[in-house]
């Protein structure tokens, strides 16, 4: 897979030590890293853009999320990302931050 298309959803799973190629231009393309708060666990993605929705709600367009196998010490098991064409948020408390400039996927 060269090219992600931005309609489609993907997934990459890769060793601990493998960077995702194929999505490094489309990291770095997004502008968001949003925190999601309120869970028993922070979760964090990064998206290009967002805006509120009908219903209170929020939509984030072209989303990346890590959801790469920890173990107990926090070292990275398996490496896991996911591309998501839109994610939307109804009733979820969540904070807005500037991406790093610095493409960190793990």
């Amino acid at each position: 897979m060269d090219k992600i298309d931005p309609n489609q959803q993907y997934e990459w799973e890769g060793e601990p030590d493998e960077e995702p190629e194929m999505l490094k231009a489309l990291i770095t393309q997004l502008k968001y890293e949003i925190v999601v708060l309120g869970q028993k666990k922070e979760f964090t993605f990064r998206c290009s853009k967002f805006k509120v929705v009908r219903g209170n709600a929020w939509r984030f367009a072209q989303v990346i999320i890590d959801s790469s196998k920890l173990d107990a010490k926090g070292d990275v098991e398996l490496k896991r990302i996911s591309y998501h064409p839109g994610l939307t948020l109804a009733n979820v408390p969540f904070m807005v931050l500037p991406a790093p400039e610095e493409v960190d996927t793990h």
